[in-house]
């Protein structure tokens, strides 16, 4: 072979593996050491993503229960209060007829005996009465008790007690043999 040719097979032999080597380099530099790891971590976060996302849902749950029992509650409570009221309701109709007038008239002289004046006696106040309205009434008169004491006293054997406890301050009466 001449050595012309030997270059120029050299040359297409270089020209040829150029790209295979550039090939080898590009997919070196993709390759990459794997972390066998990294399932693992993968697998766990997901667990621990699946358990966060089922104790949501527990909570969820939970609080909606919580509040389904107290709207329970806050309706009973409210058909509490709508009772009272009706209640109070008839309380106060029943009020308004035992106060009326015809009622009061009745229950006079049906249970009472009373019976109805035949005409109306109405006061009439004299021209003097607004002069003496600020003047004090006289004191009453002081009526006064007179103190009565025991004269007769039985002898000490003959002496009986009293059915009654009587005060200290009251004479006790002392039967005689």
């Amino acid at each position: 072979m001449t050595s012309a040719r030997v270059a120029t097979e050299g040359r297409r032999s270089a020209a040829l593996r150029a790209p295979q080597e550039s090939l080898r380099e590009g997919i070196r530099s993709r390759l990459r050491l794997v972390d066998r790891t990294a399932p693992e971590r993968r697998r766990i976060g997901v667990i621990v993503g699946v358990a966060c996302i089922v104790f949501f849902l527990f909570a969820i749950a939970a609080a909606h229960t919580l509040i389904i029992s107290e709207q329970a509650h806050i309706d009973r409570v409210n058909t509490r209060i709508a009772e009272a009221e009706t209640v109070a309701e008839h309380l106060r109709v029943e009020l308004a007829q035992l106060q009326s007038p015809q009622n009061i008239t009745a229950a006079a002289t049906t249970r009472l005996g009373m019976i109805p004046a035949p005409t109306p006696v109405y006061l009439q106040p004299k021209a003097t009465d607004d002069a003496r309205a600020g003047e004090m009434p006289p004191p009453p008169t002081p009526t006064t008790v007179p103190k009565t004491t025991a004269t007769t006293v039985a002898p000490k054997a003959a002496q009986t007690t009293p059915t009654t406890a009587a005060k200290a301050t009251t004479p006790t009466t002392v039967a005689k043999r």
